[in-house]
């Protein structure tokens, strides 16, 4: 049973849930509140002892701990509160209790004769002379045409306008230095060693390791950007390459203070512009808004070049050891990665002065940030439990006749009711050999076809496994012997291997864990265990034996074609239902359907929109649906954009519910769920699909 290599918790959603994470994120702020907000213009001013006496407030109390930073406010003139004798502390504060804040602050400057270009504030407003001194002071957009006075404030909104104020900035502040491309650097050759010591931990070979580093150094090195790399990446977004060079001839960017310059590989200044932020504009992927910002910052020149403007990320030296960052001669697209003039480019900088520390640091974050962590595998630990766990061949459980309707649902949803039991025999054939070793390699040396050997051999009958990293062999006879076992980490079964399937060549190399006892164990001394494990395809497969490099070669040697499968002693009948699921949908033949399941397929024919309520207010905004023809022929959109190409298998069990599969033809990959079909209080058709990992449900378009 191959791994199945991407778990789907919606129908065909492989592509969506690289794109979308299954967990809302958090926004990494909160809008600030009113007593918030006094307390940083309190500290700005040094955290003056108030002098007041007599607190005007009826909602703000002497224990509180934003007190003295109210009664200071108060004191200054800079607020009144909002009526009725209360601050109202817990309050969001809104623009125009900014901007006025501010304008007292500043001791309330007259700027009558600026003129407000927004729409939405009236000459007579109680905030106008603010907007007007704000203006004036360069702390609003000018080219907007509305101010959105009732807007949320963000704590980054006010530390902007007081940088602004004090004539620095504490972004650009932190980004004083000059700046080189980050990935030429990165890929010099003299940086490979560096490379191969950081991904070694990720890598059983020095081909893995050789495959990581090209996957890394390749990925951000495209020179293609704007509507070039929107053209050619339009059908394929999963094999996108980003370009992360620097433009218009720029080689070395400079911050000084509020400036930013340029200068080509000759040492000539190509712009020189004094800057001021402007706003956070989230990052838009694919139509998507992701609950990230960059930070804008506009020209205070006037600049009409293509370095008016500039929006950095969150990438910083000081947090990432490099700075990630846009510019271009407009605002529209500037933060939208896929779309526009800008799409699929995004600088990448490191500083000029960098050591070969700076550059570790910077490719151990990278490879971590794309790989995780690398931590030693424990196999012992993820199938042993808190207390051992024992397991049974797995194929002697699911060939029990009391679950024959469990395979006839499975291969009935892809071939069809009238061809299902073959199918169901021609799997179950296909492991139920007792052929291995020599007369297996003997049996199948000429032939494309094979009957692989699933069950225990050498007399073992069950084996329990322990944390502490023992195991209890069970033998056919009852009798039992415990060996413990030490690590040996990871290792490849199979390597170079290939094996013709379905008319298909199939590498057998397969990473594992690899165990060897601690005592003579004969033909258990050797333990080898693949990714399968209970946690993730329900069940374990696993090789033992006393010769360690017929552990390692599938195709040869005393264990070849055998690979023993286990399932947990205690599984309940769910778990056997999706072992048995996840082994049909892995191993049927989806080229050719019967014209039974085209019509059992009648029902999801049609657009559906997927209800995405439960992932949170982050993806309010995310627009997901699918359609089916009559084909059985479907495709998933996210926010307009094709993410996936499938094909709709279904098996109706009872009137209303049932087996639903999905096979994304991009991959040769199979999802399986139980279906609903349900009519809600609308009178509109519910489709929701219980899949291993999770539930969803979406609403017929049109209904």
């Amino acid at each position: 049973m191959k791994r199945s290599r991407i778990l789907m918790l919606l129908m065909a959603l492989a592509v969506l849930v690289g794109v979308l994470p299954l967990t809302a994120a958090a926004a990494d702020e909160l809008p600030l509140r009113r007593s918030e907000a006094v307390v940083c213009l309190w500290r700005e001013a040094g955290s003056p002892e108030p002098t007041m006496v007599q607190n005007p407030f009826s909602d703000v109390d002497e224990g509180d701990a934003y007190y003295p930073a109210v009664l200071w406010a108060a004191e200054k003139g800079l607020t009144d509160g909002t009526g009725g004798g209360k601050f109202s502390p817990d309050a969001k504060l809104d623009r125009a209790q900014l901007i006025a804040f501010l304008w007292k602050r500043a001791e309330k400057p007259d700027a009558a004769g600026e003129e407000i270009p927004y729409s939405d504030v009236a000459r007579t407003a109680w905030y106008a002379p603010a907007v007007r001194w704000a203006l004036s002071a360069g702390l609003l957009d000018t080219t907007e045409t509305v101010f959105s006075p009732k807007a949320e404030v963000y704590l980054s909104d006010l530390q902007a306008m007081l940088s602004r104020l004090a004539g620095t900035d504490e972004l650009l502040s932190q980004l004083a230095g000059s700046y080189i491309e980050l990935f030429p650097e990165m890929c010099l050759d003299k940086y490979f060693p560096l490379w191969s010591e950081v991904l070694l931990p990720y890598c059983s070979s020095a081909e893995e390791l050789s495959v990581y580093y090209q996957m890394f150094t390749e990925r951000f090195m495209s020179e293609l950007y704007g509507d070039e790399a929107v053209k050619t990446y339009a059908g394929d977004p999963e094999n996108a390459l980003f370009n992360c060079f620097f433009l218009h001839d720029v080689a070395v960017f400079t911050v000084e203070g509020n400036t930013i310059s340029g200068a080509d590989t000759q040492g000539r200044e190509l712009f020189r512009h004094s800057y001021h932020y402007v706003e956070d504009m989230p990052v838009t992927y694919f139509g998507m808004e992701l609950p990230i910002s960059m930070h804008v910052y506009e020209s205070d020149d006037g600049a009409e070049d293509a370095f008016r403007y500039f929006a950095f990320s969150d990438d910083t030296p000081e947090e990432t050891y490099h700075l990630e960052f846009r510019y271009g001669g407009s605002k529209e697209n500037l933060t939208d990665y896929t779309e526009g003039e800008y799409a699929y480019w995004l600088a990448s900088a490191i500083p000029a002065d960098y050591d070969d520390r700076l550059m570790r640091d910077c490719v151990t974050l990278f490879v971590t940030e794309n790989l995780g962590e690398a931590v030693e595998t424990d196999a012992f630990a993820a199938i042993a439990g808190e207390s051992g766990t024992s397991y049974d061949n797995l194929f002697s459980v699911i060939l029990d006749e009391r679950y024959d309707a469990i395979w006839h649902d499975a291969c009935a949803a892809v071939v069809g009711e009238q061809q299902a039991d073959g199918v169901v025999e021609m799997l179950k054939s296909s492991i139920s050999s007792d052929l291995y070793g020599a007369d297996a390699v003997e049996a199948y040396a000429a032939s494309g076809g094979y009957a692989f050997d699933c069950w225990f051999i050498n007399g073992a009958q069950q084996f329990t496994f322990w944390p502490d990293h023992s195991a209890t062999v069970t033998m056919s006879d009852g009798s039992q012997q415990t060996y413990h076992y030490e690590s040996m980490g990871t290792a490849v079964m199979g390597a170079e291997e290939t094996i013709l399937y379905q008319g298909m060549e199939i590498p057998m190399a397969t990473e594992g864990e690899l165990y060897r006892s601690t005592e003579d164990a004969g033909e258990f001394t050797y333990l080898f265990f693949l990714p399968d494990t209970m946690a993730t395809s329900y069940h374990l497969e696993f090789r033992y034996g006393s010769d360690l490099d017929a552990v390692l070669s599938y195709m040869k040697g005393p264990y070849a074609y055998w690979l023993t499968a286990a399932i947990d002693a205690d599984a309940d009948e769910q778990t056997i239902k999706q072992v048995i699921w996840l082994f049909c949908l892995e191993n049927m033949d989806y080229s050719q359907r019967s014209e039974d399941t085209l019509a059992q397929i009648t029902d999801f024919i049609g657009t559906w929109d997927a209800d995405l309520s439960a992932f949170g207010e982050a993806y309010s905004d995310v627009s997901l649906y699918f359609i089916v023809d009559e084909t059985g022929h479907g495709m998933t959109y996210m926010n307009g954009v094709n993410t996936s190409e499938f094909d709709v298998y279904a098996y109706e069990s009872e009137a209303g519910k049932g087996i639903y599969v999905a096979f994304e033809i991009s991959d040769g990959e199979a999802e399986g769920a139980d279906y609903t079909l349900q009519q809600n209080e609308q009178g509109r058709t519910v489709l929701t699909l219980y899949a291993a990992d999770g539930t969803i449900s979406y609403v017929k378009r049109g209904d």
